[in-house]
C-alpha cells in the first residue's frame, strides 16, 4: 500500500513538473526574456498580410493621374520588402536592448507605424481614396521623421529607419500629387481627369 501511496505521490509531482514546464514554456513562447529573429518575422509575416489582404486589385495606380517622378508600379513590392526587414530588424533591437535611450517613445511611435502601414492598402486600394491615402503616407513620413530624430543616439535603430524615411519621402510628394491632380470617390473634392 505504501508502495502505490509512493508511486502515485511520485506520478502527481511529476505531472506537477510537467505542467509547470509547460506553463513556463508557453510564458517564455509569449513574453520572452529575448525576443528571437523568428518573433519579428513572424510578426512582419502577420501584418503583411494584413496589409496585402484588400490589395487584390492594383489598378488604381495605373488610374490615377500620376507624378511625373511617381515609380513604377512594380517597384512598391521590393521597396516595401526592403523598409519592412530594415523596421523588423531594428524593431528587435529596440524590443530587446531596454537601455536604448527614447525607447518608450519609439516602441509607441513604431506600432502607430505599423497600423499605418497594415491598413493603408485598405484606405488606398479598397475605399480608392486619394485624400485618405495622402493623409495615411504624410502620418507615417512624418513619424518616421519623429522617429529618426529620438532615435539619432542608437545607430541600429536609426539606420532601420533611414529605407522608410527615403521611400516616404518619395511617396507623400506622390501623394499630394495624386491628391491634388485626382478626383477622390470617398470624399469628393480634387479634380477631374
Amino acid at each position: 500500500m505504501t508502495v502505490s501511496v509512493a508511486a502515485t505521490a511520485s506520478t502527481g509531482a511529476a505531472t506537477l513538473d510537467d505542467e509547470q514546464q509547460g506553463r513556463r514554456r508557453l510564458r517564455q513562447l509569449v513574453r520572452p526574456r529575448r525576443f528571437r529573429w523568428w518573433h519579428a518575422a513572424l510578426f512582419g509575416g502577420l501584418v503583411s498580410a494584413l496589409a496585402i489582404v484588400p490589395v487584390r486589385e492594383t489598378r488604381i495606380y495605373s488610374e490615377l493621374k500620376q507624378a511625373p517622378f511617381a515609380p513604377p508600379r512594380w517597384l512598391f513590392g521590393p521597396a516595401w520588402t526592403v523598409n519592412t526587414i530594415a523596421s523588423l530588424w531594428g524593431d528587435l533591437h529596440l524590443v530587446n536592448e531596454r537601455q536604448t535611450p527614447n525607447r518608450a517613445a519609439l516602441l509607441k511611435l513604431e506600432a502607430l507605424s505599423w497600423l499605418t502601414y497594415a491598413t493603408f492598402g485598405w484606405v488606398y486600394f479598397v475605399l480608392k481614396s486619394p485624400v485618405l491615402a495622402f493623409v495615411w503616407t504624410a502620418g507615417m513620413y512624418l513619424i518616421t521623421i519623429v522617429q529618426v530624430a529620438l532615435a539619432a543616439r542608437d545607430r541600429r535603430v536609426l539606420l532601420s529607419r533611414l529605407p522608410v524615411l527615403a521611400w516616404l519621402t518619395l511617396a507623400t510628394p506622390v501623394a499630394w500629387y495624386q491628391l491634388t491632380h485626382n478626383r477622390d470617390p470617398l470624399l469628393g473634392g480634387g479634380r477631374r481627369r
